[in-house]
């Protein structure tokens, strides 16, 4: 594989290979549906990447998987380019196959974001990511990464866990203290602060999603600390009550976001270096 200069890791990786491997096991490989009430905070997710103008755009997604969401945007936008970096052959694996089974084109790289191929950098329109960045100690030195396979007048989403919540930091820790050092728990100051530092200018910021308590499955399945029967009840309580929640927004409207409920927070930023008049209009500011 040709690569151009690289970029080195500045910090500690929280996770490998073998980790997201485990993680992709069993992982049930059917079309998203974006008219299922239960995947709502997933719909909204899609909802803010369709905001920042996608077509006939180049997209790649950075620890993309089995790349549910780019094979149905791949599926509504046909004049785009879609792309997949992930350095687990597993996530990998399953991206081509849900690729082939969708009938839509993916382009998979199985690759490190600080050694991505060559022809990748400066390629992409957008760059995408949902729960990376922050299984880096040097949170600068991963969004520089992702710069670098932006076009100069791109732009970049970054989606995290939400866990400068309190109440989803307490029950993470709770349930597995091995998920939560696996992760470094952003606010938005700190989040920010990472963008800035990597040379990108932030655009728009914010939380996303009313509730969920899902969000915390990882915890719950992946984590090797024994559960207790409370443990695993109580989780299926709020997990549900999240659905409620969810049922209660898809037949009315959106409840707001916020720090304490909200299971993610995002930024959507550009390139410092270009004039803030070229991108503001893809940011979803509009």
């Amino acid at each position: 594989m040709n690569n151009s200069e690289n970029i080195s890791v500045l910090g500690e990786r929280l996770t490998d290979s073998n980790f997201w491997n485990s993680c992709y096991e069993d992982r049930d490989l059917k079309p998203f549906d974006d008219r299922d009430w239960k995947n709502l905070v997933s719909v909204q997710i899609v909802r803010l990447l369709e905001s920042l103008s996608i077509n006939e755009k180049s997209v790649c997604e950075v620890g993309g998987g089995d790349g549910e969401f780019l094979a149905y945007l791949a599926k509504r936008y046909p004049t785009a380019e879609f792309s997949v970096i992930d350095f687990s052959p597993s996530g990998c694996e399953l991206a081509r196959i849900r690729a082939k089974r969708e009938g839509v084109t993916l382009n998979v790289y199985q690759a490190d974001v600080f050694s991505p191929p060559s022809k990748l950098q400066k390629h992409f329109d957008l760059v995408i990511s949902h729960g990376v960045v922050e299984h880096f100690t040097d949170l600068t030195g991963v969004m520089a990464a992702k710069k670098r396979l932006l076009k100069d007048d791109g732009i970049v989403l970054t989606l995290i866990p939400n866990f400068s919540s309190p109440i989803y930091a307490y029950l993470c820790k709770r349930w597995s203290k091995t998920i939560w050092d696996d992760h470094v728990p952003h606010d938005m100051r700190s989040f920010l602060a990472g963008h800035e530092q990597a040379g990108l200018m932030p655009l728009k910021q914010g939380f996303l999603g009313a509730i969920e308590f899902g969000m915390l499955s990882m915890a719950i399945t992946n984590g090797p600390e024994r559960k207790t029967r409370f443990d695993r009840q109580f989780y299926l309580f709020l997990s549900r009550l999240s659905k409620v929640i969810h049922f209660l927004e898809y037949r009315t409207t959106d409840f707001p976001a916020t720090k304490l409920f909200s299971p993610f927070m995002y930024v959507v930023s550009a390139n410092t270096d270009v004039p803030i008049d070229t991108v503001k209009d893809r940011s979803g500011n509009t």
